[in-house]
């Protein structure tokens, strides 16, 4: 099967977090599957972008191909970002000849935090017959509501509830890592059946080479709570 990832933060082994988009796609090459994944060439997320010159930019990891597309850099949430995301909205409307040549897709899924990438998804599917997910990281617009303090009459809150109606009406399927999101997004017009829920995994092949021992101060310290019966509280990362 040929997959074609949308995911404007997808990063690598070598460009570092988000890892999802990466793994998932290792693993459907592992099973024989032909995976492309179409990511904005820059990312607040990674330690490494690409460079791209302005250009698309192809590059092979591990099996998966990943199309560069060209993006501005940005810091923090504010314009600048809404600048980047409707670049590489663009980007993917402009080349989306070129990505259904170069994917031939029968699965097209749409996975870039923002649900605006839907529209171009469907339009993919609909060009090619190819099946269309939309999968949900962040319940968006709600999260910008709830936690960025935006009000919900605000432009860029209206379009992204459009949008997000829009991607859980045409979908073929919805996939999240939000197991009890499903009656929120039937509330926003997605048939209940649709859903499917699949959370963040383990390589378990990256866990069988030897660690690195922690440094000496950190295990000292450690001990020292242990002996005193302190409550340790450790925190793994959010992806």
């Amino acid at each position: 099967m040929n997959i074609l990832l949308i995911n404007h933060y997808a990063g690598s082994n070598r460009h570092g977090m988000e890892y999802r988009p990466y793994y998932l796609a290792r693993e459907w090459v592992r099973q024989g599957h032909n995976v492309t994944i179409a990511a904005a060439s820059y990312s607040h997320l990674r330690t490494e972008n690409p460079a791209t010159e302005g250009l698309i930019e192809t590059e092979c990891i591990e099996g998966i191909t990943y199309l560069w597309l060209p993006t501005p850099a940005y810091c923090g949430n504010g314009l600048h970002r809404a600048f980047n995301i409707f670049a590489f909205l663009r980007a993917l409307t402009k080349n989306k000849e070129r990505l259904i040549r170069e994917s031939m897709p029968d699965a097209v899924i749409a996975s870039s935090t923002y649900p605006l990438d839907m529209v171009v998804a469907r339009g993919i599917g609909d060009r090619t017959g190819a099946r269309v997910v939309y999968e949900v990281h962040d319940l968006w617009p709600l999260t910008l509501i709830e936690l960025g303090g935006m009000k919900r009459w605000h432009p860029f809150i209206l379009l992204m509830q459009w949008a997000e109606n829009y991607a859980y009406r045409h979908a073929d399927a919805v996939v999240s890592m939000l197991k009890c999101a499903g009656l929120h997004m039937q509330q926003h017009g997605m048939a209940l059946d649709k859903f499917v829920y699949i959370p963040n995994g383990v390589a378990l092949d990256e866990w069988d080479v030897k660690q690195a021992p922690i440094p000496e101060l950190h295990g000292a310290i450690l001990d020292r709570l242990r002996v005193e019966k302190q409550f340790i509280v450790g925190f793994a990362g959010s992806y």
